[in-house]
């Protein structure tokens, strides 16, 4: 599997359950960063931006949630196809 040095600085979703004083809101998934402020197992998920009803900062999480947040869970960037795009027009006399 993989190493706790692998997951440190890690962007995955995070599921927080259905907060009892919030009954109209569903449950969250949000943005964490995974760090590791003790030693193995146990990693801390710090909230990127969390909705004001969330009132942690984070959550502790195992190395098995980890892996699992890092394999199923991951956050996946944007990707900019106009960029990679942007030469070809010149190259096919488009403009």
């Amino acid at each position: 599997m993989l190493s706790p040095s692998d997951l440190i600085g890690q962007q995955v979703w995070i599921e927080i359950p259905k907060d009892p004083d919030y009954p109209h809101f569903d449950a969250y998934r949000i943005k964490a960063t995974l760090t590791q402020p003790t030693s193995p197992p146990w990693f801390y998920a710090r909230f990127d931006s969390p909705p004001a009803s969330v009132r942690e900062a984070g959550q502790w999480i195992s190395l098995k949630q980890a892996q699992d947040a890092y394999l199923y869970d991951p956050v996946v960037e944007e990707y900019d196809l106009e960029e990679d795009f942007a030469d070809e027009e010149d190259e096919l006399n488009l403009k």
